[in-house]
């Protein structure tokens, strides 16, 4: 790999390779993500719930008593992290299960009192770290950063997707 220089009178300058440009942004959407994560573990370690539990909460929160397959389609995560949250969850009075009505060998899923009461809090805490997270961005590169961003989770998923299919092979 090749890298290129550009010379002037006053000073050399190195331009950047495109493979280490390509792994400065995935290392940057990495750190991003992680301290997401660590910013979302402060403002909820006070209601016992941890970030990754927030899309479930949310869901169940918009409807209460899915099935625990349900809520790994809607939350796009593995079936044990879903399982592992589930039961961390219900450890910390956040959820309970059910026996489903219809077919016996599923459990629905509920949220309970103390959930419930957390919701507006849990709401207002994810709106005041969207607002941390944006702020001092002009709302034109927020739209910019949204379209960016969606395709690079549509890339990483169409990779991901092709990959695992291959392996089921």
């Amino acid at each position: 790999m090749a890298v290129t220089t550009k010379k002037s009178p006053a000073k050399t300058t190195t331009a950047i390779p495109a493979l280490v440009h390509d792994a400065q942004i995935s290392s940057l959407v990495n750190l991003a993500a992680r301290l997401t994560n660590k910013a979302a573990r402060v403002r909820l370690g006070e209601m016992g719930a941890w970030p990754g539990q927030i899309p479930l909460l949310l869901w169940l929160l918009e409807e209460d008593g899915m099935i625990q397959k349900d809520l790994v389609a809607k939350s796009n995560m593995e079936q044990s992290t879903v399982a592992e949250h589930l039961d961390r969850m219900e450890q910390n009075d956040l959820i309970y299960r059910k026996r489903g009505d219809e077919d016996k060998r599923t459990y629905r899923i509920y949220l309970t009192k103390k959930a419930k009461a957390m919701s507006g809090d849990l709401l207002a805490g994810m709106e005041s770290g969207a607002r941390t997270f944006t702020q001092g961005i002009d709302k034109d590169d927020l739209v910019v950063f949204d379209r960016v961003i969606r395709k690079f989770i549509a890339n990483l998923d169409g990779f991901v997707r092709k990959a695992s299919a291959k392996s089921d092979d």
